[in-house]
C-alpha cells in the first residue's frame, strides 16, 4: 500500500497576510468580506480567483 500523497493540484491560496481585523465590512489585512473569508474552503477555484481578482478598497484608509 502506497501512502505517498498525490499532488494533483495545489489549493488556491488566499491573499491573507495574517493581520485580520474587520473595518467597514472588509478585513483590513486582505480586503475580503467576512462572507468571502468564511466561505473560502467551500468555494471553487474559479470563485476564489474571481474574489482575488476583484479590486478592493483599502480598509485602512477611510
Amino acid at each position: 500500500m502506497n501512502s505517498t500523497p498525490q499532488k494533483s493540484s495545489l489549493p488556491l491560496k488566499t491573499d491573507c497576510i495574517g493581520k485580520c481585523h474587520r473595518l467597514k465590512g472588509y478585513c483590513g489585512g486582505c480586503g475580503r468580506t467576512s462572507d468571502e473569508i468564511f466561505d473560502w474552503i467551500i468555494l471553487s477555484d474559479q470563485e476564489k480567483q474571481a474574489i482575488l481578482g476583484t479590486p478592493r478598497e483599502d480598509a485602512n484608509n477611510p
